[in-house]
């Protein structure tokens, strides 16, 4: 792995972690509460992040069928879904895309991070690494939301319990 990116590895693998757990023990119907009006569900922002690791993979080279572009297509807010994939799917979905990210970041030579993102991001930095760097940060601020919605619906906030990539 080139060794400028093994930071993000880490954690993205982290975030993997942290994905798979903020839906532990959340119904279906606990994970598409909106807890107050105008605020996402939880279940609307795992497909939101598992959305944009699907971008990650292309990024990498390494784009994959996205599952969630039906429910996702054309909908900049929640307002806008009509159905959302159930806890199980979107775990499952999650871990495909995660494996292939993973498998992204490992091949990825210093040519691939270096090329130019396909959409710029507020990082000051438009290489494809900085594209990356930037939508680790994004997922870690959605999983604050999904650990304050969380405890405001009576679980636990989310853990750092590891779980294997498979």
């Amino acid at each position: 792995m080139e060794p400028n990116v093994s930071a993000l590895a880490r954690l993205l693998g982290l975030n993997t972690d942290l994905r798979l757990n903020c839906l532990e023990g959340l119904s279906d119907s606990d994970a598409t509460a909106r807890p107050l009006p105008g605020t996402n569900s939880v279940a609307f922002i795992v497909a939101h992040v598992t959305d944009a690791r699907y971008f990650m993979a292309q990024l990498l080279g390494r784009p994959l069928e996205n599952a969630l572009q039906r429910t996702l297509a054309d909908v900049s807010t929640i307002d806008e879904v009509t159905t959302l994939p159930s806890v199980p799917q979107l775990s499952a979905t999650w871990m495909v895309v995660a494996k292939r990210v993973s498998d992204g970041l490992e091949a990825a030579s210093a040519d691939v991070l270096a090329r130019q993102s396909e959409r710029p991001f507020p990082t000051g930095d438009s290489t494809v690494l900085g594209a990356l760097a930037f939508l680790v940060q994004h997922e870690s601020y959605h999983f604050g939301q999904i650990a304050l919605i969380r405890k405001g619906r009576g679980r636990g906030a989310l853990s750092y319990e590891r779980r294997p990539v498979t």
